[in-house]
């Protein structure tokens, strides 16, 4: 198991963290101890290591340490009453509760979401595409009508590497 690396990525935004796995570096976003954003950080490492309980946001303690075991392999129910869903839109929220329910180790399509939550595949993977709480929200388990992965926020070796993981069954 990996010992979770929280770091608060601004001082300007105290409530702004990074989670160093292995797998992916996850950069998370909070205001009135709700998640706003989950972001995959690519390049640069920055920040200075804190506890969450450090600037404010001691409830997002959780959540990073709920994320670090999902990445680790463990099988998380994540909460989202801590999920800020103002900041998606009505039809993404629609999309993203389908989604919410699509069990470790099952895959849906992207036509099978819009058979559930309405419009079509492409726009499904569009509100995907800007899914604000990835890895909590499992987007990952959206794949093509082909069996294939298709994108993904944090790459398409990650989207394989988290089926694998799962046990979903999926074509390479």
């Amino acid at each position: 198991m990996n010992s979770p690396i929280y770091t608060l990525i601004s001082r300007t935004f105290k409530c702004m963290y990074m989670l160093r796995h292995s797998l992916a570096c996850i950069g998370l976003k909070c205001a009135g101890g709700r998640v706003q954003r989950v972001f995959f950080i690519r390049g640069r490492d920055v920040g200075v290591n804190v506890s969450p309980t450090d600037s404010g946001c001691e409830s997002i303690s959780g959540v990073l340490d709920s994320l670090n075991r999902f990445l680790d392999g463990e099988d998380v129910p994540f909460d989202p009453a801590v999920l800020d869903f103002r900041v998606c839109t009505g039809y993404q929220r629609g999309v993203l509760r389908v989604v919410m329910g699509i069990p470790r180790g099952s895959t849906m399509t992207y036509a099978e979401v819009a058979g559930a939550a309405g419009g079509g595949p492409r726009s499904v993977a569009g509100a995907l595409a800007r899914n604000p709480f990835p890895l909590i929200i499992p987007c990952h388990r959206v794949i093509r009508s082909d069996g294939k992965p298709g994108g993904y926020q944090g790459g398409v070796d990650l989207k394989v590497r988290l089926l694998e993981m799962e046990g979903a069954h999926f074509k390479i």
